[in-house]
């Protein structure tokens, strides 16, 4: 990176997983349950197994194909004919020299589901098999290419040790999970069960990602609410109503009041509702305020001290925005090589929705801010 110039970083980008990695990786005995696809022929669409269930019918194009046609969404085309830079290490790394981008964070696409397997042993195996994947697709230059590490919250204890190999052994960067309220034990993320996992993640310094996913697969606003939306509003709600729930739950249930030292990363839902989210939830702190539990700071505090909201980058508002919830709190990303990522020319049009920022704010959404979010040192 030339001297004196800003840094860029994307703080959610995607990789697209092997379609086979679980069936090759999990202990035999898991084989027959892995996260699979299967194409259906007379639909035209990849299907999506775990365990003993359908995940989506739909296909998975869209985990691969930014730049490309929304008509039909891919219909009749597979998903491994998806972006190579999905796929690709190398690939990816031309794309980022291409878009002017420093650092990607990657998530998963596949592993995206991965929270919503129900038997809490094969979630774990699934997330090992995960990590270690990422891992070594970062590995290609890991400078550039930063892994987040799938957490198996369905099992408290063994999702502590796979943080700390994740971190110690792996040299991931962040944690994630879904933001849908309950996992499919029905155990929320405030439970109590959680707590030495809010811990160990302080301990080890690395953010809690909540990435949402437009899936029917766990308990959340798609299954609750589906069937009150219009047709194309799905997608487009869904991700939001989950973040915004939850966290509401993890301010109000004082989760980030005990673990003053957990920074929470909320990604895929943009960034223009937190300031009506921190309004609203600081004037019913002040009429519930006999319901809350032992808070000691205005909701928006909270978020201010340990909370990114990441923006898509042709959000309008992001300018007005950083002197109501922060400038330390902004963070952006591409979801390259998502549907609905902006591709190509990404960071032009960021740049061009940051042009009223000021020049320190706009470094800091830019770059700095997830530097400091996910522990990186730039090159």
């Amino acid at each position: 990176m030339p001297a004196g110039s800003e840094v860029v970083v994307d703080a959610d980008g995607h990789v697209c997983e092997p379609p086979d990695l679980w069936e090759r990786g999990l202990p035999q005995r898991y084989r027959d349950r892995a996260l699979r696809l299967r194409w259906n022929a007379e639909s035209g669409y990849d299907e999506a197994w775990v365990e003993d269930w359908l995940i989506t019918d739909r296909g998975l194009v869209g985990l691969g194909n930014a730049g490309t046609s929304f008509a039909d969404l891919g219909k009749g085309r597979r998903y491994v004919e998806g972006s190579p830079a999905g796929f690709d290490p190398s690939a990816r790394l031309r794309v980022l020299d291409e878009e002017g981008i420093d650092v990607a964070v990657l998530y998963g696409g596949l592993a995206l589901s991965l929270p919503a397997i129900h038997d809490p042993e094969l979630a774990v195996w699934h997330c090992r098999v995960y990590n270690d994947w990422i891992a070594s697709f970062c590995a290609t230059n890991p400078g550039r290419l930063v892994g987040a590490a799938a957490l198996p919250l369905q099992d408290p204890t063994a999702a502590i040790a796979e943080a700390r190999r994740a971190v110690s052994e792996l040299g991931l960067r962040a944690a994630f999970t879904r933001p849908n309220p309950t996992n499919p034990s029905a155990r929320p993320l405030f439970d109590p069960a959680h707590e030495p996992v809010w811990s160990a993640l302080e301990e080890l310094g690395i953010p809690l990602a909540f990435h949402p996913a437009g899936l029917w697969d766990m308990p959340g606003t798609s299954r609750a609410m589906a069937g009150l939306m219009a047709p194309g509003t799905h997608h487009a709600v869904i991700l939001f109503f989950d973040q915004y729930m939850t966290l509401a739950n993890l301010v109000y249930a004082g989760v980030l009041e005990r673990h003053p030292r957990l920074t929470i990363g909320v990604l895929e839902c943009g960034g223009g509702w937190l300031a009506h989210w921190m309004d609203r939830l600081d004037e019913f702190t002040e009429s519930y305020g006999w319901q809350l539990l032992g808070l000691s700071m205005k909701p928006s505090e909270y978020v201010r001290r340990q909370v990114y909201v990441s923006f898509d980058p042709g959000e309008h508002t992001m300018g007005a925005l950083g002197p109501l919830i922060g400038e330390d709190t902004m963070i952006w990303a591409s979801d390259f090589p998502h549907s609905d990522a902006k591709y190509p020319g990404v960071v032009r049009e960021l740049r061009e929705h940051t042009a009223d920022m000021t020049p320190a704010a706009r470094t800091k959404l830019l770059g700095t801010n997830a530097l400091r979010l996910y522990g990186i040192r730039p090159a």
